[in-house]
């Protein structure tokens, strides 16, 4: 431990006349005994990103505390090129939030004491690390004013990697905290990584506001501006919403495909459009509608599709380690032993998508006409299990009591790991099984709490492994399954606008999709939530 006591002493000699004086009858002062207790304070403190930096140093003055004397300056240095210091306190006892950037090779933190008296100065100097208290769990975007977005994280011992409180840790308000609102209402939330090489690998949420985009680096939440992100868009920017595919993120903006890849940093760009029908080339997204194949085993393959229903026909992402651009199914495509043609499917319009049982995208159409609903379903892998473009695998047509259900949503998901389809009404939850005969089944799993209404349903999927922890190689430890990895629904309701609330409800009896009510879990204290998804570490 460093103390280091400045000591400045003004020494004036007058009237020098002999070589011996009689010194006791010079003016004495005794230079005060000021104390600094470092004992049990370590030299390192270590505190968490946005926690509370606490460190009470006991300081006496001739023997007694808290003297009246003495004043005090804790100041951190911020920046040692530019001489950047920050005063924290000015309080004996060092009581404030750590909102200073993420730095593990620790910051210079010195306490200054003066004793106003005699002018003498006293330091303690001391190495402060600040770590991230974010890790893996689930992200809650929510508002309370109702116009403007901030995040809360919710960590609990099935959904966060190495914990062991025994209690759920929910850090809310994460941008207010900061003092750095948003200032924008976020649409939707995507986590993912980024980088070229697993070295430089960062854990990022994508944020989709009604005004713009933002990304987030997990460790603090710091965020960067529209323009880095998108900078070679020219049209007015009305709506985003993120799709997470193979080493890529998928972006539909305006209506229209956008990529990231791991290696673009913060970049978005748009693909190239090929196909060309009578002179018009297309990529339209309908209803922002993606399928992309996620989770762990999906590997590389592109697996991405849409319906553009300005042709009647299906879309697909080709992948990032082929051809980085779009296409349309054309008919040469097309094979007799398909149940559908995907490059002839007019009329229809875009109701839900998502990954099924480990091989299958599905897309829910509505006929614009009729309005009956029917589910397309392409396999990512052939009988050898073998990667392939999505190829048509089953046409399901819906009956009058799914009908019902459909047009009474508010919310789907895809079980990844079995042929199940939830299909959340305000106050249930019904599992649909897609049968290989073709057929629908669906049954009542789940309804909410009086008082409450389900506004979101998502798949539970552990963070990484939602993104393919195949692509992470070397880091199999770090990647242990949590114990509800695609084994839970999350949900959010609302009592109110002002008061909603996240639940996690296990799945019991494997490949029923029946949910286990009394095992659920329920994390309260959010606002009016706008979308939930798991963030890994």
């Amino acid at each position: 431990m460093k103390t280091i006591y400045y000591l400045l002493l003004l020494v004036l000699g007058y009237g020098l006349v002999s070589c011996y004086d009689d010194k006791s009858t010079y003016d004495t002062k005794e230079i005060p005994n000021v104390e600094l207790d470092l004992n049990g304070v370590s030299e390192t403190q270590y505190v968490a990103y946005l926690g509370k930096l606490h460190i009470d140093i006991p300081v006496k003055k001739n023997g007694t505390p808290d003297h009246p004397d003495l004043e005090y300056k804790w100041e951190i240095e911020l920046s040692s090129s530019a001489g950047l210091r920050e005063v924290l306190s000015n309080e004996r006892v060092l009581d404030t939030i750590a909102s200073m950037p993420i730095q593990a090779s620790g910051y210079t933190l010195t306490l200054e004491v003066t004793d106003k008296v005699s002018t003498l100065k006293y330091y303690s100097v001391f190495s402060l690390v600040v770590e991230s208290q974010f890790g893996e769990g689930i992200i809650v975007a929510h508002s309370r004013d109702g116009e403007t977005s901030d995040l809360s994280l919710i960590m609990d011992k099935d959904i966060s990697k190495g914990f062991t409180g025994t209690e759920k840790i929910q850090y809310d308000d994460i941008f207010t905290s900061k003092g750095e609102p948003l200032g924008d209402w976020i649409d939707n939330v995507a986590y993912t990584v980024s980088g070229a090489t697993w070295s430089t690998y960062q854990n990022i949420l994508w944020m989709a506001g009604r005004n713009g985009l933002f990304r987030a680096d997990c460790r603090d939440y710091s965020f960067l501006e529209t323009g880095k992100i998108i900078p070679f868009v020219t049209e007015t920017y009305t709506s985003g919403h993120f799709y997470l595919a193979p080493q890529t993120t998928i972006l539909v903006m305006n209506n229209q495909v956008y990529q990231h890849l791991r290696q673009n940093d913060a970049i978005f760009i748009k693909p190239e459009v090929v196909s060309d029908l009578g002179g018009l080339q297309s990529n339209y997204v309908d209803n922002r509608v993606v399928a992309a194949a996620t989770g762990d085993g999906t590997h590389s393959s592109g697996s991405s599709i849409w319906y553009d229903s300005q042709v009647g026909r299906f879309g697909r992402f080709n992948g990032a380690f082929s051809q980085n651009k779009c296409s349309l199914y054309s008919s040469s495509e097309n094979d007799d032993n398909f149940p559908f043609d995907p490059s002839a499917v007019p009329g229809k319009e875009a109701v839900a998508g998502g990954f099924m049982n480990s091989s299958s995208l599905v897309m829910v159409l509505k006929d614009k006409v009729s309005g009956e609903y029917s589910l397309y379903t392409l396999f990512t892998k052939n009988q050898d299990n073998t990667l392939v473009n999505p190829t048509p695998s089953y046409l399901y047509s819906v009956p009058a009591a799914i009908k019902d259900l459909l047009d009474r949503s508010v919310s789907i998901c895809f079980s990844t790991v079995d042929p199940i389809m939830y299909v959340a009404t305000a106050r249930e939850i019904h599992a649909v099984r897609l049968n290989i005969d073709g057929s629908l089944a669906s049954s009542l799993k789940y309804t909410a709490v009086a008082g409450e209404n389900i506004t979101i349903l998502k798949f539970y999927t552990q963070g990484r492994y939602n993104v393919n922890s195949e692509d992470f190689d070397s880091d199999t430890e770090s990647l242990l399954t949590l114990p509800l990895n695609t084994k839970a629904v999350m949900m959010a309701t609302q009592a109110s606008d002002s008061e909603g609330y996240v639940y996690l409800i296990p799945q019991k009896d494997p490949g029923t999709g029946n949910l286990d009510e009394e095992k659920q879990v329920k994390y309260d204290g959010f606002g009016k939530i706008s979308d939930i998804t798991a963030q890994g570490r």
